[in-house]
This record gives C-alpha cells, sequence and structure tokens, in this order.
C-alpha cells in the first residue's frame, strides 16, 4: 500500500537534523557580590614602603553590588572599610564605585570599560596617601576580579551538554534526544534587574526519538 506521506519516507539527511537556538545566560548580582565578599571582606588594605615594612591603611567591612543608573555605568559597588592609620583610626568610612561593564563578543571576555570612585563621610580623602593606597587597591584588586573569561565557563557546560546528548538525554519516559551543540557565539549583552544578562546562539543538530507510544 502506497504512503500517504512520501516525504515522511525518503532518507533524513543530515541537514534535515540542524537546528540554532538562543541561549539566555544569567548571572545574578547576588553570585557575585559573593564572590567579591569571600575574596576581600576583613581584607586589610595595605602598601609596602621602600624599606620593607608594610603599612595598613584600611580594613574592609562589607561589600555590596547593585545596578546603577548613572550613565554611562551599569553596576554600583558600594565598600564599607575601617581606617587603621593613627590619624584617623577605627573610622567608618563609605566608598561608592561606579563601573562601567561590558562585554567583548569576539573573545568573550567581561571587562571594565570605565570606573569613577566616590567617597563618602569625613575629610580623610583629602589626605593624598590614603586616597591613593585605596584607588590603587580598588584598581588592581576589585576592578579586575569583575573581569571575568566567559569562553572557558561556556565551553565547560556545553561539552557537559554535549556529553549528555551524544548517549540520548531522556527528556521524559519514552521520550529522548540525541544531538550535538557544534558552535556558540555572543549575540547580546544586558545588565538589567540585577541580574547580568548574555544571550548565546548555538547551532548544531538535534533528534527527538519517541520510544514508547503508551503516555
Amino acid at each position: 500500500m502506497p504512503s500517504m506521506h512520501p516525504d515522511m519516507n525518503t532518507q533524513t539527511k543530515n541537514s534535515d537534523q540542524n537546528i540554532s537556538m538562543t541561549l539566555p545566560l544569567r548571572i545574578n548580582f547576588a553570585t557575585v557580590e559573593a564572590f567579591l565578599k569571600k575574596k576581600f571582606v576583613g581584607t586589610n588594605v595595605s602598601k609596602t614602603g621602600a624599606n620593607g615594612k608594610t603599612t595598613n591603611y584600611f580594613k574592609i567591612l562589607d561589600l555590596n553590588l547593585d545596578e546603577s543608573h548613572a550613565a554611562p555605568y551599569n553596576l554600583e559597588l558600594k565598600i564599607k572599610l575601617k581606617t587603621l592609620t593613627l590619624l584617623f583610626n577605627n573610622k567608618d568610612i563609605h566608598v561608592t564605585v561606579q563601573v562601567q561593564l561590558r562585554l567583548n563578543v569576539s573573545t568573550l571576555e567581561l571587562y571594565v570599560e570605565a570606573y569613577k570612585i566616590n567617597s563618602h563621610g569625613d575629610h580623610w580623602m583629602a589626605t593624598s596617601i590614603l586616597k591613593s593606597v585605596l584607588n590603587t587597591f580598588i584598581y588592581k584588586k576589585i576592578i579586575k576580579s569583575l573581569s571575568v573569561d566567559l569562553m572557558p565557563i561556556l565551553k565547560e557546560k556545553i561539552d557537559g551538554l554535549n556529553a549528555k546528548l551524544a548517549s540520548k538525554l531522556e527528556t521524559t519516559k519514552g521520550i529522548s534526544i540525541l544531538g550535538k551543540v557544534e558552535n556558540f557565539t555572543i549575540g547580546h549583552f544586558e545588565i538589567k534587574k540585577n541580574e547580568i544578562w548574555v544571550l548565546v546562539n548555538t547551532s548544531g543538530w538535534c533528534v527527538i526519538a519517541i520510544e514508547d507510544l503508551e503516555f
């Protein structure tokens, strides 16, 4: 008996299995904030002089990350410190760092394009040595910690997904997926509602296998 659907009986070509999909990568501010807190809270901001002696100037008490609404910046980092010098000993001060975080879509690197430091409270910032020490620490330690290479992170996640798809990933009873993500690129980067969003464009192939008709 001839088939009523001849197209469905033809041999499936590999091109018929090709798919493209956009996957959103979301990084919550709470995740970044927890990383910064673990790395820097309790740390002394110090400077080593020419004689080899190290002087502690500040101790970091807390860090908070929020979305910035002061264009062109998109991140706002609030740092609470305690002074450790004889002149300004045990004074709590607050510093706000406005950060412009961007993404290089070619290298998949998050990086800081620009930043601005604002201080609040006492006139301690009038002391140039304190200002210099803190600015240097913020740039060399905190700002550079916000620069992240997403390539190894994405590659690890996609390799893990491909490992599951290679041996048929069962999505529900009687239905499984076999496939592979072959390429990926970054399509869009945005910071909104205290989250970092990166849209990942993927291409590859996929076959959905129905192995049980009793649902």
